[in-house]
């Protein structure tokens, strides 16, 4: 089962991740047992006009993800994901590689609120 959502530019693990959460083309998800990983394009999220971040963090919970790694991440998906109980790593830098290593080891800290927040 794939649990981990990192966000970036290509299908790659060694890519950087991408720094807007909503904006990311793909996110590579990843069986953290197995290491096992696959590519979630997010290209219909960001043909939505309005809300993008939020469409993203609804897809990510439909696919029952339990962590996501990313650079910023907005107050309107940071509450989606976190009212669906996921685990959101903000500030995430370096390789989708290099983030899910740091993860593995416990180098990581959980964000307790968003890194960008939106005019209402």
């Amino acid at each position: 089962m794939k649990t981990i959502a990192v966000s970036a530019a290509k299908k790659s693990l060694d890519v950087p991740v991408a720094g807007l959460f909503g904006r990311a083309r793909f996110f590579i998800l990843v069986d953290p047992d197995s290491g096992e990983w696959e590519a979630l394009d997010n290209l219909s999220s960001l043909d939505a006009n309005h809300l993008v971040g939020v469409t993203t963090a609804r897809n990510l919970v439909r696919k029952n993800i339990k962590t996501v790694m990313t650079g910023k991440c907005g107050s309107r998906a940071f509450a989606v994901l976190q009212a669906a109980g996921v685990e959101v790593i903000l500030d995430t830098r370096g390789t989708v590689r290099q983030a899910l290593k740091r993860l593995g080891r416990g180098e990581v800290i959980p964000a307790t609120a968003p890194n960008v927040y939106e005019a209402r």
